[in-house]
């Protein structure tokens, strides 16, 4: 479904038609006790956004060395776009990324974001993501 927005369509925006659909393949996969969690845990994660404006993560099993090594990854793209001389306005109308969105996770402010939103910056740059491992001691 493409809308030409940066964000996915929320489900109270679908039509009855869509909704239907919807409703006719999470029956195929989901019990209504599955269901009924998954709504009671998304209502749980609205109210906490909501209420201090992000979410909390617990035992993830991230570690200080992995959010070091992730902000600098960061940096490096707000670098490479600085020496472009390119603002954020621009990457973000680019990378048909919200301006504040991308403001947030040069400042540090979302940890978490989806490879979606850094292929995007990247290619708004003129680069691409690369992936790799390195030995857990080296890093």
């Amino acid at each position: 479904m493409a809308t030409g927005r940066t964000h996915e369509m929320r489900e109270t925006e679908l039509t009855a038609d869509q909704k239907v659909r919807v409703e006719a393949i999470r029956a195929r996969h989901r019990t209504p006790e599955a269901r009924a969690e998954e709504a009671r845990l998304r209502e749980a994660l609205q109210r906490e956004y909501r209420e201090t404006g992000s979410l909390k993560t617990t035992g993830d099993g991230t570690t200080m060395g992995d959010l070091v090594g992730f902000r600098r990854f960061i940096m490096s793209l707000r670098r490479e776009r600085e020496r472009l001389g390119l603002s954020l306005a621009e990457v973000a109308q680019r990378a048909g990324i919200d301006k504040g969105a991308l403001s947030r996770l040069e400042n540090g402010q979302q940890l978490n974001p989806t490879v979606n939103t850094l292929a995007r910056y990247a290619r708004a740059l003129g680069k691409a993501l690369a992936w790799g491992l390195a030995d857990e001691d080296s890093v």
